[in-house]
């Protein structure tokens, strides 16, 4: 019995509400009684929510059925079946508007008013399933656009859901990053897996949110190398002084951890500014990435640095000389390049006006 459908009655005249409500007993349903208002019955269905209300359109008072109705579906989400004798195209047309589980009218039939509660009351049952089914599919959409743009950045993403595929681009000048810790090996041999992981997730996170402020994409990690792209996917003006900032500001974070940290980090950084094609690869894992010479000079800047040096090639320093103050320290030579000078950051001097534009 548990499972057999409440009713509640809105209906002003008495001797309809009782043979209602005698018709609904006799097919076997519950019935929480009737009420004459539009005022009383929201009140009913907020105390008793019933299964379905049978609502008359005209009730006593101010409110009339239609209004009390938007009421109890908008609010209690519980379905309405509207009782009328009125057959005036302006009133069924309010009715209509409300988006009611079914009609009948007056003076009705009993077969009538059990098909009409019968399709409400399935109707309903089906209207939940596909809003439970529509929040579902909300929400796995949610967590795949979540895990596209943790994966890509948000220009790449964007034309990916435009185009269905992502088009390999050539950027005529941008800013890349490598970062690397000084004996990694020997440091990682004496920690147990797990807690190395978790002091690299712990650095990877906070430099994470550095590049974020700085407006810079993450374009790999590999081991303890860390690697991040300024001026793409969209290009800018700036990415050079980003890319550098944001080194300052690694640099600065890993010096405050190392205070309080049983272990103690030291972090080479290596730029260079040039050219470089992006794009995606990769079949089932795909990968937002960069190719071309500039991906090259960039990891030698890295590896002939020292910790705590931020070592940038002769390129990028043409490019921030006027922000930072920096030092001629060696130059190397690169096969397909050729020589190279290079050059450490010591602090900044300013902001350029493109950077006060833009924080502006």
């Amino acid at each position: 019995m548990d499972n057999v459908p409440g009713i509640l009655i809105a209906e002003d005249e008495n001797i309809i509400a009782k043979d209602i409500l005698k018709t609904l007993e006799r097919l076997g349903y519950k019935v929480f009684g009737s009420v004459r208002t539009g005022k009383d019955v929201i009140e009913k269905a907020k105390e008793l929510n019933p299964d379905i209300v049978l609502m008359d359109i005209m009730l006593e008072g101010e409110m009339s059925g239609i209004e009390a109705a938007e009421i109890i579906m908008g609010t209690l989400n519980i379905p309405v079946i509207y009782l009328t004798a009125l057959a005036d195209s302006e009133t069924l047309h309010r009715a209509k508007i409300t988006e009611p589980f079914g009609y009948v009218l007056k003076p009705f039939d009993e077969r009538t008013l059990h098909s009409s509660i019968e399709m409400a009351l399935y109707k309903y049952q089906i209207n939940n399933e596909l809003k439970e089914r529509t929040r579902e599919l909300e929400e796995e959409r949610n967590k795949s656009n979540k895990l596209l743009h943790n994966i890509f950045p948000s220009e790449v993403v964007k034309e990916l859901k435009e185009t269905g595929f992502i088009k390999p681009k050539e950027f005529s000048i941008v800013t890349l990053l490598f970062t690397d810790f000084q004996n990694f090996t020997e440091i990682s041999s004496d920690m147990h897996p797990q807690q190395l992981v978790s002091e690299l997730n712990d650095i990877f996170k906070n430099f994470d949110s550095i590049i974020d402020k700085h407006g810079l994409e993450k374009l790999k990690t590999m081991g303890d190398s860390y690697i991040v792209g300024g001026g793409l996917p969209v290009e800018n003006n700036s990415h050079a002084f980003d890319v550098v900032s944001a080194a300052l500001e690694m640099q600065k974070y890993l010096a405050e951890r190392n205070k309080i940290s049983k272990h103690k980090w030291e972090m080479r950084a290596g730029v260079h500014s040039g050219n470089v094609v992006a794009g995606v690869v990769g079949k089932n894992k795909f990968t937002y990435d960069v190719w071309g010479n500039t991906v090259n000079v960039a990891s030698k800047m890295e590896r002939n640095g020292v910790p705590w040096k931020i070592n940038i090639s002769k390129q990028t320093y043409e490019l921030i000389k006027d922000c930072f103050e920096c030092e001629y320290h060696n130059s190397i030579e690169i096969t397909c390049y050729g020589k190279i000078d290079m050059y450490f950051v010591l602090k900044k001097k300013f902001e350029p006006s493109f950077i006060r534009d833009k924080i502006n």
